[in-house]
């Protein structure tokens, strides 16, 4: 039996094992081609990389080691090998050198021959026909191979060898192929049968936008986590020390980093993913898996350096650990950005300390909406996420990031000041009564867009606002339209920002503080026409007290219009509500202020070295990518009320003073990342020795 404890305040089972320590993973993804792999070159690389874990392919689509099974396929170039057993050697060699070994396992398809044996086991496409790619054909989640034979393996693989966990790669529906054509929602007998008895519904829809679609995807969730428990549970009975790196109902929670062709890179993906693990499973560790390669169809064309390194740095400055994902064996092909991501796995190895138990530690929290919780009336709430989100990066200030979906399941009170909520779709009667016992304990809600705002118009009861009377979304006449921030008598002259995006007008209630007005669209052109602006009366921010908390409700979609025109006195509306309600405490100072350029991003965490601050250097991104970074010189780090703590840099030189009551760091510079470390406890605290490369105060 292996020892599970409770996370407080949710039903989920957490297992301590070896992954609750640092650790750094390697992985050789190989082509069967690789059967002749050199174990100890291989691991020669994996340990010169920082990494003290190997991932390496086991079984699934193709076994590396002799199988007995005869709905597994093993590897035919295994023959030209002297043991005839890859996963056995390597595992030898690994024991002697005391790296950890993780089994790469691929359940998403079969030969041809076993899926003509078993077409039970098979996806089924909406026009009834199976799905193959490169001589393969895909499986689908709900049938016997996954869950049942998908045991078997298992059985077969630690009967034989000490392996230390395990990763499932493309563990899900397969809706779209490695090609990316879409197939849609798999229609087999299981996926009738499942479907129906999950939701009640008798028609499965046929692709994303059918009716029935938000259903499919609760099924297909929900289908794929019962699936994931029930195989870390038979793993844990059977060896209690292997892990298992999957999903929500995993050991060790997975992201992997990669770039691909025609999808516009969001800079911060990698860090707001982890972000939001850690919020929604703080007892569970997260792993970050950097793909060497650019985009999946070019698997031999290295991936710019500084992305990967971007990839690492925004991972374990959220306390994930670092992955470096190859094709092939080691040294094989010429992934030249390699360097860059085992400078950053090296660095996480030689701070292990600073970095044991890492957690996020933000005082602001930032809503992630769901896109399946949209009503399709207005567009998700994404691009008011994203401009919210880079809004609070320009501005150093720190924040995490919460899915809407663990509202109900985090502790709110304890874990924050201040929420944002950008333009939520839709609140659950769970998610409102969570809200609410976060404001009246003395939160507070900073609410952008629809959120709080209901189908009907009606607003939840304790928000600013009483009623929705309109929706100005025509860009004829949002057009000319502005915000007027001040209380200047005149238009002209007045602080304006547009009104670009959605605007919500609302009714207010009586005891709501009005803030800003909303000053009409007028004649924009010829220039000779462009007069005859009026100062408005209409509120467009509104402020209100609930129990000991505050509630902001800004109902317009600020973020949007900041992603749009990146316009910063629209970033500044947003942010500046942010910051008033974080600073609402004795002394109206924040926690930890940075002066530095806009492309250094704050993130503070505290781990069993004390308080941790990233500085994340984002100079380097470039259109769809990152380039190298222009260093930034001589930044300032001011802990509020941390005067007297030891406090050390771990990548460069700082010195750091005192200054009245507040701890003072300054950085000489920040080249990718730097890293403050301030312990807990007063003067003469036994911190233990600096690390390396650190500047002790």
């Amino acid at each position: 039996m292996s020892l599970t404890t409770q996370r407080p305040g949710t039903g989920e089972q957490v297992r301590p094992g070896w992954w609750d320590q640092p650790f750094g993973v390697f992985q050789t993804n190989l082509r069967e081609i690789d059967a002749d792999l050199d174990v100890e070159r291989t691991l020669d690389a994996v340990e010169e990389h920082g990494a003290n874990v190997w991932l390496l392919n086991v079984g699934g689509i193709l076994s590396h080691y002799p199988t007995r099974l005869d709905f597994q396929t093993a590897n035919p170039y295994l023959a030209g090998r002297a043991s005839g057993d890859l996963v056995g050697d390597a595992l030898t060699a690994a024991r002697r050198r005391g790296v950890r070994l993780l089994a790469r396992m691929d359940f998403s398809k079969v030969a041809p021959a076993i899926a003509d044996a078993h077409p039970e086991w098979l996806y089924v496409s909406p026009a009834g026909a199976r799905q193959e790619f490169e001589g393969l054909v895909s499986v689908c989640p709900s049938a016997g191979y996954q869950q049942e034979r998908l045991f078997d393996v298992l059985d077969e693989v630690l009967g034989r060898y000490d392996v230390d966990g395990f990763f499932f790669n493309w563990f899900g529906f397969n809706e779209v192929d490695y090609a990316g054509r879409v197939h849609g929602v798999c229609h087999c007998a299981a996926c009738v049968t499942g479907f129906r008895e999950h939701t009640g519904l008798d028609r499965l829809p046929d692709r994303a936008g059918d009716a029935g679609y938000r259903q499919w995807r609760g099924y297909a969730a929900a289908t794929i986590e019962a699936l994931t428990a029930r195989v870390r549970a038979h793993i844990a009975a059977l060896r209690p020390d292997a892990g298992l790196i999957l999903g929500t109902a995993a050991d060790v929670l997975f992201h992997e980093a990669n770039n691909a062709i025609g999808r516009t890179l969001w800079p911060y993906a990698t860090g707001e993913a982890v972000s939001a693990l850690r919020s929604a499973r703080p007892g569970k560790p997260v792993l970050v898996n950097a793909v060497a390669f650019w985009d999946m169809p070019y698997r031999l064309a290295d991936e710019q350096p500084e992305m990967l390194g971007q990839y690492l740095a925004q991972a374990i400055s959220r306390g994930a650990n670092p992955s470096t994902y190859i094709m092939g064996p080691t040294g094989r092909i010429a992934y030249g950005g390699l360097s860059a991501a085992a400078e950053v796995t090296r660095f996480h190895r030689d701070h292990r300390l600073d970095y044991t138990g890492l957690a996020p530690a933000a005082e602001v929290g930032l809503v992630r909406p769901d896109p399946l919780d949209d009503d399709g009336r207005y567009g998700t709430g994404t691009a008011e996420h994203r401009g919210l989100l880079a809004g609070l990066v320009e501005r150093h200030v720190p924040f995490d990031v919460v899915p809407a979906g663990a509202l109900e399941s985090v502790a709110l009170p304890e874990r924050f000041r201040v929420l944002v909520l950008p333009d939520l779709p839709s609140l659950s009667a769970g998610a409102v009564a969570a809200l609410d016992r976060f404001v009246r304990a003395g939160g507070s809600l900073v609410a952008t867009g629809r959120s709080g705002i209901g189908t009907d118009g009606s607003v939840v009861e304790w928000f600013p606002a009483q009623a929705q009377t309109a929706v100005d979304t025509d860009r004829d006449v949002v057009k000319s339209s502005y915000v007027q921030l001040d209380d200047a008598s005149s238009v002209e002259g007045a602080l304006l920002v547009p009104r670009h995006g959605r605007h919500h007008r609302v009714t207010w209630r009586a005891d709501a503080a009005a803030r800003y007005r909303l000053v009409e669209h007028a004649p924009y052109g010829p220039p000779e026409k462009a007069y005859g602006h009026v100062p408005g009366t209409e509120p467009v921010c509104g402020e209100r007290r609930h129990g000991s908390g505050t509630v902001v409700q800004l109902p317009w979609v600020v973020g949007t219009a900041y992603q749009d025109t990146r316009l910063t006195r629209l970033r500044d509306v947003a942010v500046d509500l942010v910051v008033e309600r974080l600073s609402d405490r004795p002394g109206g100072r924040l926690p930890v202020v940075v002066e530095a350029p806009e492309q250094v991003e704050v993130v503070v965490g505290r781990s069993a070295a004390g308080l941790v601050v990233h500085l994340l250097n984002h100079s380097g991104q470039r259109g769809n990518g990152y380039g190298p970074a222009v260093p930034v010189h001589d930044v300032v780090l001011r802990a509020t009320g941390l005067a007297g703590r030891p406090a050390r840099v771990l990548a460069g030189e700082a010195t750091v003073q005192d200054d009245g009551a507040d701890l003072l760091v300054r950085i000489a510079a920040v080249a990718g990342f730097e890293v403050v470390v301030i312990a807990d406890g007063g003067p003469g605290t036994d911190d233990g020795p600096a690390s390396e490369g650190g500047t002790r105060g």
